[in-house]
C-alpha cells in the first residue's frame, strides 16, 4: 500500500485497514534501541529526559539566569523537548490547554481539515499530518496542530 501524501493519520487507522503499511514499520534494529522510559526512569545509566526548573528565568542574578538559558538551549538543541518545572503556568489553564486540544482533535476529520495548514503556500500554522521520513526512512504516525504563540506578530 502506498501512502499519499494527503492522508491524515486518523483516517487512516479509520480506513478498515488490518495492516499497518509498511512505510510506518519500524526495523527490528530500530526496535532494539526502543526502551520502555518507565523502566529507563530510575536507572541512572538510561538517558534521562531533561527536566528544566524555570524559576532561574525570572532571578535577579545573571549568571542564573544564563544558566537556566544554556539548559534551556541544550535541551532543546539535544533533545528537541524537555519536562518544564516551575514555569508559573496556573494549572487551570494548562487543564483548558489539554480540553482544547481534545476537543479539536476529537472533532471529525472533515471538521479540522478546515484548519489544515499548507507548507508550500507559507501557512505553516494549523492542522497537518507528519508524513516526513524519520531518519530510518519510515514515516512518522502523527497528526498535529501547529500554532505559532511568540513572536506575536507570527500569531494567529
Amino acid at each position: 500500500m502506498v501512502v499519499s501524501t494527503n492522508t491524515r493519520v486518523e483516517s487512516l487507522a479509520t480506513s478498515g485497514i488490518h495492516q499497518i503499511p509498511k512505510e510506518y514499520i519500524r526495523s527490528q534494529d530500530e526496535l532494539k534501541t526502543i526502551t520502555n522510559i518507565f523502566d529507563d526512569q530510575n536507572d541512572e545509566n538510561a538517558p534521562q529526559l531533561p527536566t528544566i526548573d524555570l524559576s532561574g528565568i525570572r532571578s535577579n542574578d545573571p549568571e542564573t539566569r544564563r544558566k537556566c538559558r544554556d539548559e534551556l538551549t541544550r535541551a532543546a538543541t539535544e533533545w528537541g523537548f524537555m519536562h518544564l518545572v516551575n514555569h508559573g503556568i496556573p494549572g487551570d489553564v494548562i487543564d483548558r490547554v489539554k480540553a482544547a486540544g481534545e476537543g479539536f482533535f476529537g472533532q471529525p476529520v472533515e471538521e479540522k481539515e478546515k484548519y489544515s495548514n499548507d507548507i508550500a503556500s507559507g501557512k505553516r500554522q494549523g492542522y497537518g499530518s507528519k508524513l516526513a521520513n524519520n531518519a530510518c526512512g519510515q514515516l512518522e504516525w502523527e497528526d498535529y496542530f501547529f500554532h505559532l504563540v511568540f513572536p506575536r506578530r507570527n500569531a494567529i
